[in-house]
């Protein structure tokens, strides 16, 4: 939530961000009418990827501010926000879940990128679906209390299965469990383990098995990333264990440009061009394929990707790759 006691109208959340054009006295200026409850051009300008709160000096979550006010002045109209509620809401009888000390939650990816999911990698007992959905594409559509709302039910399933640590395959629901859901004052019983940790693991403790893959590759840091920074290790860790190096690019870590597929779903025009500079980006920096931690972000990129000659990598993917279970794509 919104830190107002910590915002000193620096400006600078809306002066590194890479959607919004603003000078530091704009900024300030945005800010503070924001503070007061007022529409300004940011809140139909911003694209929901949450970088603000990374570059925000003091920790005050301006983008949670800003996703406030997109709710209040229906940035999404009402009725599209209610008809994707309904389609992920879970109104059924939940199954009884695998009880593990270690389970993998797959939101709902498990049906919509099951190839992704596959092989010993993820030889552990899982939970997904819609009763494990996380919610956070909410705060992507402007409607941050419909995420608020759905929180404790998507945190008490996996705290039904007895488990004491949850793998998430989706970076949305681990920035669910380490950020929102503690905000929402809402008891996490069960450690939080976010895919690349668990990637890094598995490798480490099978290096004998791995083959250097030898490969420049761009990282496509996803939106919700920007919720837990601190993981970021994890991906240089698993990109040394496979043998492939992570090339030096403009839009990358902190700089990172989100995929920008919500365009299409905030009905902010033609994502296509800003997808190009992204991936023409990666290219121009020598990396051979790009590598997604977010099956969606590969979605998006996928079309531009191809037309640009970059094969797109999902990050188990590549662990796979390196233990030989899986071929990686034909690179130009």
């Amino acid at each position: 939530m919104f830190k107002k006691d910590r915002c000193d109208l620096c400006g600078e959340c809306l002066v590194k961000c890479q959607w919004i054009e603003a000078d530091q006295d704009q900024a300030a200026q945005w800010m503070s009418a924001m503070i007061n409850g007022e529409k300004t051009p940011v809140v139909e300008q911003c694209i929901t990827c949450y970088a603000c709160n990374e570059y925000c000096p003091t920790d005050a979550s301006p983008f949670d501010l800003i996703a406030e006010l997109q709710e209040k002045f229906q940035i999404v109209p009402p009725q599209q926000i209610e008809k994707s509620e309904v389609q992920f809401s879970f109104s059924g009888e939940l199954r009884e879940p695998p009880h593990a000390e270690r389970i993998m939650s797959t939101c709902v990816f498990g049906k919509t990128d099951a190839n992704l999911i596959e092989g010993r990698l993820y030889d552990i007992p899982k939970v997904g679906g819609k009763p494990y959905f996380c919610w956070i594409m909410f705060t992507h559509m402007g409607a941050p209390s419909i995420q608020e709302k759905h929180a404790r039910e998507f945190v008490d399933r996996l705290a039904a299965t007895g488990a004491r640590e949850i793998v998430c395959f989706h970076d949305d629901c681990y920035a669910m469990l380490v950020r929102y859901a503690p905000e929402y004052g809402i008891d996490v019983p069960f450690r939080p383990v976010h895919l690349s940790e668990y990637l890094v693991e598995y490798l480490s403790s099978h290096r004998n098995e791995i083959t250097s893959l030898n490969l420049p590759v761009a990282y496509q840091r996803p939106c919700a990333s920007r919720h837990s920074p601190e993981k970021e290790h994890f991906i240089d860790e698993l990109f040394e264990l496979c043998g492939v190096q992570r090339v030096d690019r403009t839009y990358d870590r902190e700089n990172a440009l989100c995929c920008a597929g919500v365009k299409t779903m905030m009905d902010m025009g033609d994502p296509r061009p800003d997808m190009a500079v992204n991936i023409q980006d990666a290219r121009s920096s020598g990396a051979k394929a790009m590598v997604c931690l977010c099956p969606m972000c590969m979605h998006a990129l996928k079309e531009t990707a191809e037309d640009n000659g970059l094969p797109l990598i999902f990050l188990g993917d590549l662990a796979r790759m390196a233990l030989g279970e899986i071929t990686g794509p034909e690179l130009s």
